[in-house]
This record gives structure tokens, sequence and C-alpha cells, in this order.
């Protein structure tokens, strides 16, 4: 028996498309992305530039790494004892980052956990205690650090001590650093074995090496998420690292052909990239290239502007209360219908993310998709032309304003916006669309 295609693509990339909301973009955009080819790519070689103008510099880079280096060896130089690491990750390793933006450190120290596991072990099998006491002790780590910062002249001297050290007790306790040079660092303290933010970073920055539009489709999402309130976790929106495996997953199970891969799959025998929590690389190099070429699969020649568009025709289509993004299978599944623990105990969640590596679900800070409903549709309607019965595409173009770039990066939401979108697509709300997974039988998405 022959494959198809787009079923072969899929198997060669270890995805499956949802090609439903591939085949109704297309249906409902065609005209559009052919009347304003040249507006799209004009956009698209913005989006690119604004990128290139925006993100980090190898000299900020190799400031942060400095910074780590420092804290690393004066953290070392009092507390002889510790076994650790000072690991930094987030957008500033995978290539995502922006000029100025936060550097994320992890004081990495498996060893403190196992100190606790020795001095109660008459109570650290039960996880409300145990909990409590990797708590305690991460916040007597943080604190430590804070009294090195605040003495040792080593590195005291490299604070800006006008904004002062803070220790934050959140769900995630964290300590606040400024540098004298502007560095905003963010330190936490992990004690699992498992450093899930080192290897979602790793994933994330070979995406970012496999294909060019990655990083700037994720600077564009992200601040057009920050300037709509779609990126706003405090108020119940996204967070930023949501708001990339968001982009990811498009791109492996939203656009068509698939643009990334799935790693963990493709390379699972090769001790390369972690395939869970407990089965992963004892050490990963950030340098190394993919131990071998991807899969030839068809190629996606969408502009950069054009899957931004798609992204967010994706996003408004998805039925969040039905459906679960699984980064760990790169597809949809039902939330109805899995058996997992954790969907089953988050049913209760707005947005429900498997992560590609561990239990936590990105997605649960969402607490308002009626609002981020409303953003991407608003966003759409800047693309659609007001529709006038009896007009072609061509007559409406010429008195109408293609978005630019800043329409979109800065865009502020209101109840004015266009109803065309509405016009064409009443159903975008209402309508449960499940996925079209050419080659895979339906109850397969579980």
């Amino acid at each position: 028996m022959l494959l198809r295609q787009d079923d072969q693509d899929q198997i060669a990339y270890h995805v499956t498309s949802n090609l439903t909301s591939y085949h109704g973009f297309n249906e409902r955009f065609k005209k559009i992305l052919e009347a304003f080819n040249d507006e799209f790519q004009l956009l698209s070689c913005n989006m690119f530039d604004y990128f290139d103008d925006s993100k980090q510099s190898t000299e900020e880079f190799d400031r942060k790494m400095d910074l780590c280096y420092q804290l690393k060896n004066i953290i070392s130089k009092h507390n002889s004892t510790w076994l650790f690491n000072i690991v930094p990750t987030g957008s500033t390793v995978t290539g995502l980052a922006t000029k100025n933006s936060d550097l994320d450190v992890a004081i990495h120290i498996p060893q403190a956990a196992k100190l606790l596991e020795e001095m109660h072990s008459d109570i650290y099998h039960i996880e409300e205690e145990r909990n409590r006491l990797w708590r305690g002790m991460q916040l007597e780590i943080l604190q430590i650090v804070r009294l090195l910062l605040e003495n040792d002249e080593q590195i005291k001297s490299r604070i800006d001590w006008n904004k002062g050290v803070q220790l934050v007790q959140a769900q995630i306790q964290i300590l606040k650093i400024e540098t004298v040079d502007g560095i905003d660092c963010d330190v936490s303290v992990v004690m699992d074995p498992f450093l899930s933010s080192m290897h979602n970073s790793f994933m994330i920055r070979h995406f970012a090496n496999i294909d060019a539009r990655f990083a700037p489709l994720c600077a564009v999402v992200k601040q057009w998420a920050a300037s709509s309130g779609v990126k706003n976790p405090k108020e119940g929106g996204f967070n930023s690292y949501a708001l990339v495996i968001l982009v990811i997953h498009f791109l492996q199970c939203g656009a068509y052909p698939p643009i990334l891969p799935h790693l963990s799959k493709l390379y699972k025998d090769d001790n390369f990239i972690a395939q869970n929590d407990r089965q992963y690389p004892l050490r990963l190099d950030f340098g190394a290239p993919l131990p071998r070429a991807l899969p030839t699969v068809s190629a996606n020649h969408s502009s950069l502007a054009q899957l931004f568009l798609e992204f967010l025709h994706y996003y408004l289509k998805f039925d969040f209360h039905m459906y679960f993004i699984s980064m760990r299978d790169a597809m949809i599944k039902n939330r109805q219908q899995s058996m997992h623990p954790t969907v089953k105990n988050e049913i209760q969640k707005e947005v429900h993310i498997e992560d590609p590596f561990d239990a936590h679900n990105p997605g649960r800070t969402v607490r308002s998709l009626h609002h981020i409903k409303k953003v991407l549709k608003d966003t759409i309607n800047l693309f659609i032309p007001v529709y006038v019965p009896n007009e072609d595409i061509d007559t409406q173009k010429k008195n109408f304003h293609f978005p630019t770039l800043d329409d979109i990066l800065f865009m502020a939401t209101s109840n004015s916006h266009l109803e065309a979108f509405e016009e064409h697509a009443q159903d975008d709300e209402t309508q449960n669309e499940g996925p079209s997974t050419s080659g895979v039988p339906p109850n397969v998405i579980s």
C-alpha cells in the first residue's frame, strides 16, 4: 500500500497534523493571500528585521555568561562542600532572547534533596512533608546566596544596590538581582535530578537552528501577546514559555507540511535529547549539531507573515475545552477521554498543555480564554477587508489598510474592530473541530 505524501511527511517527522485547521485556513484566506501577496512579503521582511534589530547581542550574552561564572565561583568559594552547578536557562540560551531580556539562572543542587531524605527519612515519603522540606531548603539556599552578594567584595560591586536584591517567595521562590551593567537576573533553586528548564531550552535552541522562521515568529507572537494582554500570566494570560510551546505545536501540527519535527522521537536512541523526566542525557552540549540530518519532507514555503496569520487562525479555532496539546506525542488529544492523571486532575483548567518532558502544564496560568479569543479575532480582522456585496477583492483592496508591523506589535484591542471575520466565520467560537489526521484512525486520538 502506497502512502500519500501528507502521510509520509507526518510519519517522517513523527507528528500528527491537524489537517482540518489547515484546510479551513486555506479555504478562508486563499483569496486574501493571493490578492495581498506583495504586502505579506513586505510584512515578512519587516518581521525578520524586527527580530534582527531586537535580538540579544553577542556582547550582552557574554556579560550574562560572565555573571553565571562569577556566581558559581563565589558560591563555591564560601560553600566548598556543595555539589551544584549554575545553569542559565530560558531565552538567553535558546536563541530567542531580545535586548535586555532577563537572565534566568538555576542553582542545580540535587545533593540537597538527598541530604533532606537522610535527615528526615521518617516523613520524607509523605508528599506534603517532602514539599515543605524542599521549599524550606530552597529558601535557605537563596538566603545564603543573598548574604554572599551583600558581603563578598569580589561580586558586591557588580550589584546595583539602589535596586537591591529581592527574595520573592512565590510558587517558585527566586532571588531577583540587577547588576550595574543592566542585567536583570532571576535565580532559582532546583533540587530535582532532572532540570526541566535546561532540557526545554536545549530543545528550543535546536528548533531555532532548524528553521529560520521559528525565532522571529516567536518574537512577533510574544510582543503581540504582551501588548494585547494575551501574555499576562498574573492576570490569567499565557506566560512566555507557554507561548513558545504554542508556536512549536503550531509548526509541528498546525502548519502543513510540518515545519518542525518531534526531536525526541527522531533521536530517541542517540542519548541526545530528553525523552521524559526519567530518561535523559546527563550532559547536554548546546553547541552540538543534531546526531544526523533530518528526514526529507515536503518543503513548507509559507512566508513568515502568513505563518503568523495562520497561527492566529489555528488557536482561534482550537477548542481548548475539548482538546489538549500533547507535546510529548506532537498531536492534540481529547481531554475528556484521557486517562492521564495530570490531565484528569486539571480538567477544570481553561488550557492544558502536556509539557515535552515533565508533568507540569505550561498553560495552567490561563483563566480568561474569552479575552484571548477576542484578541485573536481582532488581530485576524486587521487582515480582512470590509466585505462589500458584489465587490471583488481587488476593488476592496484599494480602500483597505493592510496592517503594518507596528499595528500588530502594539495593537490595542477594542470593541470597534471590523466585524468582517464574524460575517464569514460565525461558528468560530461555537463549532468544535476535531483533528483530521490523514492516515491515522480517529480512535488513535485519545
